[in-house]
């Protein structure tokens, strides 16, 4: 297979809100197995302060869906140029050249340490089988099958969030074509703002992850969606520009770090902190888009790393907890006392992200051209073929 260096422009700005994503995602995963308040920085940190570093990993799936239906709308532009023009063969094959290969190979991991008995891999027979499992996640209804079961082990628990994702993206080019004009595809999508915080909120009552299934988060990628639309159709000058990005930024910052007030507020309980977590994320979105299109983006060294992060962060998210399971099991091993539960946190950061570039690098990003290509020689293929035969009904 040809090696290719470059896989499509970056935007430093977007790469650097995914890597803030992902990192709270690790965080949390490595809190839970190996509480950060065991080191004395921990033990003295203000609670807000460590609520905000590690239990941040929700909220940052729920930004991750905005991100990713603002760039599923926006490469759909830039291939279509309109939405009702998006070719149905064409957007599914792009989907399944991006997301299986990675997920093929992820379901084949998993499947070889259940099967060879590693404990934080093996899947409780009681709840259901590696097969059903399997099924599952190719068919992208995990979520569905662990509310019915209860959580399974850490690496097939994170494709409930895939799950939603595809079961919108199989819809999104449906709706696109049917509306034949944008504004409508926007007044239809807009209609996940009202549905979603009540199926977050009300459906499943008393089951704990009643708000993982299809309709809970749509609004979210929804969201995405509609501001691809406004930073690609609507102009907007610098100081506008300024101040919905401030606006943006203030949703952000008093969901993220302001929880109490948000939950005195009663946002919380109907479902509406994720809504304006996903209003101020689309906004800054916008203003993202506005900034980091020209020729010489900025980069500055602070961001940098979680740029890095943000670049290859479908590859991290799915592969982090082998990652995570490692050094956990390492550090337990080791019996190292709790002040050096700092070292595992950033060894198993460094490495979940150097790990996830280099498979984004050798195996995920080469397959994805790789099949891309392939499908556009078959579609031309089939195009020549339909022409050939159109032409020769007419002339008879």
């Amino acid at each position: 297979m040809e090696k290719i260096k470059t896989y499509g422009k970056h935007n430093n700005g977007i790469d650097t809100l995914r890597g803030l994503s992902v990192l709270s995602v690790i965080l949390l995963h490595l809190n839970i197995r190996i509480p950060f308040k065991t080191t004395l920085l921990g033990s003295i940190m203000p609670k807000p302060v460590y609520n905000i570093l590690f239990f941040s990993g929700y909220y940052g799936v729920c930004i991750f869906f905005v991100i990713s239906g603002f760039l599923i709308t926006h490469s759909s532009l830039n291939k279509w140029n309109s939405l009702p023009k998006i070719r149905l063969r064409e957007f599914y094959s792009m989907r399944f050249a991006r997301i299986m290969p990675m997920l093929l190979a992820l379901l084949l991991a998993l499947s070889v340490l259940h099967i060879i008995g590693f404990s934080d891999f093996v899947i409780n027979p009681r709840q259901t089988s590696l097969g059903r499992a399997i099924l599952a996640a190719l068919t992208f209804h995990i979520n569905l099958l662990e509310l019915k079961v209860g959580y399974l082990p850490g690496s097939w628990d994170i494709l409930w969030s895939l799950s939603v994702e595809e079961f919108f993206y199989f819809f999104f080019p449906i709706v696109c074509f049917f509306c034949r004009k944008e504004r409508q595809f926007i007044l239809l999508v807009s209609a996940f703002l009202v549905l979603s915080p009540f199926a977050r909120t009300v459906w499943y009552p008393g089951n704990e992850l009643g708000d993982r299934n299809y309709f809970a988060y749509l609004d979210a990628i929804a969201l995405g969606c509609i501001a691809a639309l406004i930073s690609r159709r609507i102009k907007i000058k610098k100081l506008s520009l300024i101040i919905i990005s401030s606006a943006g930024w203030l949703l952000f910052i008093l969901v993220m770090v302001f929880r109490k007030v948000v939950f005195a507020l009663g946002l919380s309980e109907i479902g509406l902190n994720v809504t304006l977590l996903a209003i101020g994320t689309a906004i800054i979105l916008i203003a993202m888009h506005k900034r980091y299109t020209s020729r010489h983006q900025p980069a500055y060294r602070l961001t940098a790393a979680l740029s890095y992060l943000g670049r290859s962060s479908y590859e991290i998210y799915l592969t982090h907890m082998f990652i995570v399971l490692f050094f956990v099991q390492l550090y337990n091993m080791m019996k190292l006392s709790g002040e050096w539960a700092w070292a595992l946190y950033v060894s198993a950061i460094i490495v979940s992200g150097i790990f996830g570039s280099v498979i984004a690098e050798y195996f995920s990003n080469p397959f994805n051209l790789y099949l891309r290509k392939r499908f556009n020689r078959l579609f031309k293929k089939e195009d020549s073929l339909y022409n050939v035969v159109t032409l020769q009904d007419q002339s008879e």
